[in-house]
């Protein structure tokens, strides 16, 4: 792709997240209590909402979310790569969000916004349901921008890539 291509355009790395190593165990088990529990109003609502800003505003660093660290570096390098602005989000427990990173790429003038997961396999409701859900949120809030969802991935490019990666490991 050339540079050109890539003038207006952002990329938003969507992963999934997880809750830092030293927030408390006891609290992530009631937030996946409380979100599995079904009880989707009142007080059993805002406390669910209450934990889960909690865990997605606590503080990271390498050490206590490895992971938020290494989808920070992808996107890092995926930037240096494209030649574009390149953020990660989160579906959860990090921030931003992935309607957060959005909105960030397009106050910094974003006209093209493209979101892609690092969760590549289909049949999940975090890339189909919730990731979809939060792109179309944000198309619908921006109709001048536009904003595409990279998804699914071709099976076909998922059995090279692990092919390579499987091969990589038989030289």
């Amino acid at each position: 792709m050339n540079t050109g291509q890539l003038q207006d355009t952002a990329i938003l790395l969507a992963g999934h997240g997880v809750p830092a190593s030293d927030y408390p165990a006891m609290r992530v088990g009631l937030l996946m209590m409380l979100e599995f529990s079904g009880k989707r109003t009142g007080l059993f609502r805002a406390w669910r909402d209450r934990l889960a800003e909690e865990v997605r505003l606590w503080p990271r660093t390498a050490d206590n979310d490895p992971y938020k660290a290494a989808v920070d570096d992808l996107a890092a390098k995926l930037s240096a790569r494209l030649g574009c602005r390149v953020i990660a989000a989160y579906n959860e427990f990090c921030t931003p969000t992935v309607a957060e990173g959005i909105e960030q790429l397009i106050a910094g003038g974003a006209r093209r916004v493209i979101v892609v997961s690092t969760m590549l396999v289909r049949g999940n409701s975090h890339t189909e349901v919730e990731i979809h859900k939060a792109v179309v949120q944000a198309s619908e809030s921006h109709p001048a921008i536009d904003i595409r969802y990279a998804w699914p991935f071709e099976q076909e490019r998922l059995v090279s890539m692990l092919v390579d990666q499987i091969n990589a490991h038989l030289a």
